[in-house]
């Protein structure tokens, strides 16, 4: 090997079109969407989680309480496709297991909407954050530009004035124009959630909304009602499986 060649510092790079590949267009399920959206906050030691879906069912807010993101975690960590949180740590610091695996599933929240925006603070810190306008997004892939050729826009903390009254710390993600629009009813979203995240109903330290409303066991209720056989393996005190328990009588 000569000098011209230990003189150069050859590095991978990744084309924008990487994302589509990946799986930009894989996830098509709004539910999908919305536990991603959860399994971040539960990753970030959120003890609430707030989800507002627009009346026109064409927009939805989610909002946490977790840690936050500073600069340098918004560039590296979460716009990061491909980063693991298990690379550090398997569990949080306040003790979670990390539910975040590949780091592949955030694609579904960078594009299951016309724009994304996204502000988060650490606390005692300011908000930092962009937008994500897939259109723009489209253009860059179709140009086949590189990562660095095509920088976030500008997100304007007005548009978040409401949601940032009291926010000490946490993440704030706007979807607009989500794609095909929200087809589910809220009942069955809230079942989702709860089943999805069943193991969280039992956590004092995490409660997930929609549009105000708290998703609890009672949310199982009728999954309960059709349950043909339960078996119970340890003791943990579950009102799921006293539900459970009371049908089988």
């Amino acid at each position: 090997m000569s000098n011209q060649d230990t003189a150069n510092r050859f590095t991978f790079e990744i084309s924008l079109s990487i994302l589509n590949h990946l799986g930009r267009n894989l996830y098509r399920s709004f539910a999908t969407v919305l536990g991603e959206a959860i399994s971040n906050a539960w990753d970030a030691d959120a003890s609430n989680v707030h989800i507002e879906i627009a009346p026109n069912r064409k927009s939805f807010l989610i909002k946490d309480d977790g840690i936050g993101m500073s600069a340098y975690d918004f560039q590296n960590k979460f716009l990061r496709i491909g980063y693991s949180k298990r690379k550090e740590s398997k569990v949080s610091p306040k003790g979670r297991p990390y539910i975040g695996r590949k780091g592949i599933g955030k694609l579904a929240l960078l594009s299951c909407a016309e724009k994304i925006s996204v502000v988060s603070k650490q606390l005692g810190a300011d908000y930092v954050g962009g937008t994500i306008d897939n259109a723009g997004l489209d253009d860059a892939i179709t140009r086949d530009l590189a990562v660095g050729e095509y920088p976030l826009g500008h997100c304007s903390l007005g548009a978040f004035d409401e949601h940032t009254k009291g926010h000490r710390q946490g993440t704030i993600i706007r979807f607009q124009n989500i794609h095909d629009g929200i087809r589910n009813s809220l009942k069955f979203l809230k079942t989702t959630v709860a089943l999805y995240f069943r193991f969280s109903l039992i956590d004092p330290d995490f409660r997930m909304f929609i549009n105000g409303e708290e998703i609890t066991h009672e949310c199982l209720k009728d999954l309960a009602s059709k349950t043909e056989f339960l078996w119970k393996v340890n003791t943990l005190e579950d009102p799921y499986m006293k539900a459970l328990s009371q049908v089988a009588r």
